[in-house]
């Protein structure tokens, strides 16, 4: 199987390919790194937020009031 990368399509055989997870604050970022030897040619890159962030909403009374 061939990749896309920096280096235009490469097999997949020749790439080292490391898991980085960041968990911080309010979000977790997972990444997906793809190395040429020392190189990174390709970097996949996912985030979830972990809590919604806070509304203020308020109700008003029927009618406008």
């Amino acid at each position: 199987m061939k990749v896309f990368t920096t280096k235009g399509l490469v097999d997949m055989d020749a790439l080292t390919v490391r898991d980085v997870v960041e968990l911080k604050g309010n979000h977790r970022k997972v990444a997906t790194e793809f190395y040429l030897g020392d190189e990174l040619v390709r970097r996949d890159v996912a985030v979830s937020i972990l809590a919604p962030p806070g509304v203020n909403l308020s109700q008003g009374a029927i009618n406008g009031e």
